[in-house]
C-alpha cells in the first residue's frame, strides 16, 4: 500500500467525526428551549356514594334445625293383644286428631264392667235394706222412749251400718267407673293431628300398660330453635312467658338445587337461657302448617320437614333517620371517610347502632348528602387531595 493510501486511511474518520461533532453543536445552539410547566396532583382515585337518611327495619339472620312443636310416646294403659290396626299404620303416615289408632281386645274389660256392675246392683241392695231396717229401729226407740231422755245407741239405730253400706255403694260405684274408663282405654286414639315418627305395632301383639309403642309428632306446628347474639336479642319482640300474642315476624328459607323456597312463620318465645359454649341465646320461631295440610299444596313446593336445616331472617324493629352504609366503608375506631366540597379527605367519627355482616347502620356522625368513600386508601389522612371515578 502507498503512502498516500495510508494517510487517507487514518485522516478520514477523523475528519467525519469531526465533522458530526460540528454539525451536532450546530443542532443544539439552534433548537429553542421547553417550555416549563408546573405538574399538578390530581389527588386519588376514589369511589364514593351519597349518603342519606332513610327508615329501616332491622332484620337479624340466624339458622336453625326444625322440629315438631309437640311430640309423645303412646303408651298404653292396659295390657292386651292388638285385635285391629288402622290402615296404613306406618312410619310417615298422617292421622287426624281423635283418628283410631289402635285396638286392644276388650273381652275381658267387659266382662269386668259387668262384674262391677253386678257389685253395685248388690250394693245399692244392701244400702236399700240398712235404711230400711234402720228407720224400723228409730220408729222402736221412738215409741218406747217418748221423751227422748235417754241417748239411743248407734248400734241400735244401725248408724255404723248405715256408713259401712254408703262406703260399700261408693266403693262400687268407682269400681264401675274405673271398669267403664279401662273399657275405654282399649281404644288409642291420636290426640291431635299427628304423624308417625316411629312404631311397634302388629295385629295380635300384645302389649303391656307402660311400655311405649309408637311415636307420634304433631303436624300443625312445627318449632325452629334460632341461636342468636345478645346483641341480636334487643332488637327483637319477643312475647313473655305467659303471652299468647305472636311475636316478630320471620321468614324461613330453605335452597334445593338452586331454588329458594320460603315459609312464614313468627317469635314465640326464647328460651331464657345463654349457653355457656356459644354465649348465644336460643329464640323460637313457629311455623304453622308446616306439611301444608290444610291448604291447596303446590307438587312443587317442599314441605318444612323435621330434620331440615333452614336459614331464618326475622323483622325487628324499625329504626327512623338513620343511614346505612356498605360494611366496605366503614373503617376501623369507628370512623367513615368523606369527601368534602374540594375534593379533601376529612375522616369523621361515627356512631354505628348496628353492625351487620354487609351493611352498617349508623345514627350520628354523618350528613345529609355527604360524599362517602367506598375506596380503601393505604395511609389515609385528613387533607388528602381526591379525584371521583366520574
Amino acid at each position: 500500500m502507498s503512502q498516500k493510501a495510508k494517510i487517507l486511511k487514518i485522516a478520514l474518520p477523523l475528519i467525519i467525526i469531526i465533522a458530526g461533532f460540528f454539525i451536532m453543536k450546530m443542532l443544539i445552539a439552534a433548537r429553542s428551549a421547553p417550555e416549563r410547566k408546573t405538574q399538578k396532583d390530581p389527588g386519588i382515585l376514589v369511589e364514593v356514594f351519597r349518603a342519606a337518611k332513610e327508615n329501616t327495619d332491622i332484620i337479624v339472620k340466624g339458622t336453625g334445625t326444625v322440629e315438631a312443636a309437640e311430640e309423645i310416646s303412646v303408651i298404653p294403659q292396659v295390657s292386651g293383644q292388638i285385635m285391629y290396626t288402622a290402615p296404613g299404620l306406618n312410619v310417615g303416615a298422617f292421622f287426624q286428631e281423635g283418628s283410631v289408632l289402635f285396638r286392644i281386645e276388650e273381652t275381658d274389660y267387659k266382662l269386668r264392667l259387668e262384674q262391677a256392675i253386678s257389685a253395685g246392683a248388690k250394693a245399692e241392695f244392701e244400702l236399700a235394706t240398712i235404711e230400711s231396717q234402720a228407720r224400723i229401729a228409730r220408729s222402736e226407740w221412738d215409741r218406747i222412749n217418748p221423751d227422748g231422755d235417754a241417748p239411743p245407741n248407734p248400734l241400735v239405730l244401725y248408724e255404723p251400718q248405715l256408713k259401712s253400706a254408703r262406703a260399700g255403694l261408693a266403693s262400687a260405684s268407682a269400681q264401675i267407673e274405673q271398669a267403664k274408663v279401662d273399657l275405654e282405654r282399649t281404644i288409642i286414639k291420636a290426640p291431635f293431628n299427628a304423624r308417625i315418627r316411629s312404631e311397634n305395632i302388629a295385629l295380635g301383639q300384645y302389649v303391656k300398660s307402660g311400655n311405649s309403642v309408637a311415636v307420634l309428632a304433631g303436624t300443625d306446628r312445627a318449632e325452629i330453635a334460632v341461636p342468636l347474639r345478645l346483641e341480636d336479642m334487643r332488637w327483637i319482640d319477643i312475647p313473655r312467658h305467659g303471652e299468647r300474642q305472636n311475636g316478630a315476624d320471620a321468614t324461613i328459607t330453605l335452597s334445593i338445587s338452586s331454588t329458594l323456597y320460603t315459609w312464614h312463620g313468627h317469635v314465640i318465645r326464647s328460651t331464657g337461657e345463654v349457653d355457656p359454649r356459644s354465649r348465644m341465646m336460643q329464640l323460637v320461631v313457629e311455623v304453622r302448617d308446616p306439611y301444608r295440610l290444610e291448604e291447596d299444596r303446590n307438587p312443587s313446593h317442599p314441605v318444612l320437614a323435621a330434620g331440615m336445616f333452614v336459614d331464618v331472617q326475622i323483622k325487628g324493629k324499625k329504626l327512623n333517620s338513620v343511614f346505612v352504609i356498605p360494611r366496605a366503608a366503614f373503617r376501623d375506631d369507628s370512623s367513615v371517610w368523606i369527601m368534602d366540597g374540594e375534593n379533601i379527605l376529612q375522616i369523621k367519627r361515627v356512631v354505628p347502632l348496628r353492625m351487620e355482616r354487609e351493611q352498617v347502620i349508623i345514627g350520628e356522625g354523618i350528613g345529609e348528602g355527604d360524599m362517602i368513600i367506598l375506596t380503601n386508601i393505604s395511609g389515609a389522612a385528613n387533607g388528602m387531595k381526591l379525584r371521583t371515578i366520574n
